[in-house]
This record gives structure tokens, sequence and C-alpha cells, in this order.
């Protein structure tokens, strides 16, 4: 059973972390909701953290991780997005399936495993879905991103990430050529419905305004 509780523990406090890193208050519902599980498992979950020292919680406004807790919640997403780079790299898996199978096999792997993972790997920067994987000293490479919904008509940029969570964006994306990696273009932006014009790679798609929001890009260095 502690095993369990310890598990459980990692989980809240990288899911803290993600939703941090997003620019969201990670409060009883938003990681209850990514954990699906009980808002007053969260709450339990949140307390007992708050015990050991691993985050900050108050009561109705939401929870903070400590040093502590950020340096566990970085160990977790190393293991998770190197596990998803593996298993996308060398085994061939799709993008939209790996989380899934990260998350069962990212508590499992020692700590030498994850060290090797990264050597074959080539020491990756991001995972998939275009997220920094921290390395063993809990550093992080980030680039300055914007939503594809905040560019305006002409400019360039190459997409850095994705929304891993939203449901069926992922295969969609992949069908556009939208990946990370992957240069695009605004077109045009209808300020009516909020949707965007991109051209990808010499064709043209209109997405709407929560993909927009859900693909994150760095400016080319045209603009």
């Amino acid at each position: 059973m502690e095993i369990v509780a310890r598990l459980a523990a990692e989980d809240t406090l990288a899911e803290i972390y993600r939703l941090q890193a997003e620019g969201a208050t990670a409060t009883t519902g938003s990681v209850a909701g990514r954990r699906q599980i009980r808002p007053a498992t969260a709450t339990s979950m949140f307390k007992r953290l708050a015990r050991d020292g691993l985050v900050i919680y108050r009561e109705y406004g939401g929870v903070s991780l400590t040093d502590a807790g950020r340096k566990v919640a970085l160990a977790v997403l190393r293991r998770h997005r190197l596990v998803e780079r593996f298993l996308t790299d060398l085994l061939g898996m799709s993008w939209e399936e790996v989380d899934t199978f990260a998350d069962q096999m990212e508590h499992a792997l020692p700590e030498a495993v994850v060290d090797a993972l990264e050597r074959v790997l080539g020491n990756p920067f991001t995972c998939p879905h275009g997220y920094p994987i921290p390395d063993k000293d809990g550093r992080l490479v980030q680039s300055p991103v914007r939503r594809l919904a905040d560019l305006r008509p002409g400019e360039d940029a190459a997409v850095a990430r994705v929304d891993e969570h939203l449901p069926g964006l992922l295969p969609y994306l992949e069908s556009l050529g939208v990946v990370p990696g992957t240069s695009v273009r605004v077109v045009a932006v209808n300020h009516v419905d909020e949707t965007v014009t991109l051209e990808v790679a010499a064709a043209t798609h209109v997405v709407g305004p929560r993909i927009a929001r859900a693909v994150l890009v760095t400016r080319s260095p045209n603009n």
C-alpha cells in the first residue's frame, strides 16, 4: 500500500508542475481532472504532500510546489518524457499512445536505466510532444513560446509543443503535418469565429480557436 501511495504522490507532484508550467493554478479540481480521481482524493493528497514538505497547500487557494516537491516532480517528468521518446524513436510507436504507456512504465525504471535511455537516445531536449526533458540535475532548456492563436497574419513560426491532453488533437495535427519542428505561416485570422488559416508545407488548413490555443510556437527569426 505504501508503494501505491508513493506513486500516487509522485504523479500528483508531476501534474502540479505541468499545470504551473502552463501558467494555470493547480487546484483540487484541475489536478483531480488531469489524474481522473475524485476531488476529495486530491485534497487528501495535497494535505499529505504538505505534511511532507513537498507542497504549500491553501484551502480554496490551490497548491504550489516547494523546492523539494519540484525536485521530485522534475525527476518524474524526466523518466516520463524519456520513456515517451524511447517508445516513439526506437519502437516506432505513435505519439498519441505513448503518454499512457509512459505513465505505466515511468515508476518501474531504476535511475541507471533512465540514464542509459538518455545516452542511447542521444540526450534529447524534448519529448515527442515538444515538452522539455529535465536533465539528471533537474535543469531543462526552455525557449520562449507563444500560442498559435496569438500570431498575426503573415507571421512565420515553428511548432514547439502541443497539448498532449486534448482528446483527439494529436492524430488530427499529425494529419495536417503540424508537429514539433514544423514551420507554419499564418495566412489569415478570422476575428469573428477566431479560426486561423495556416500554410503548412505548401498546403492550407483552417483550424479552430481551441486548436490554435493548444499549439505553442516559437517565432521565426525572419519576423
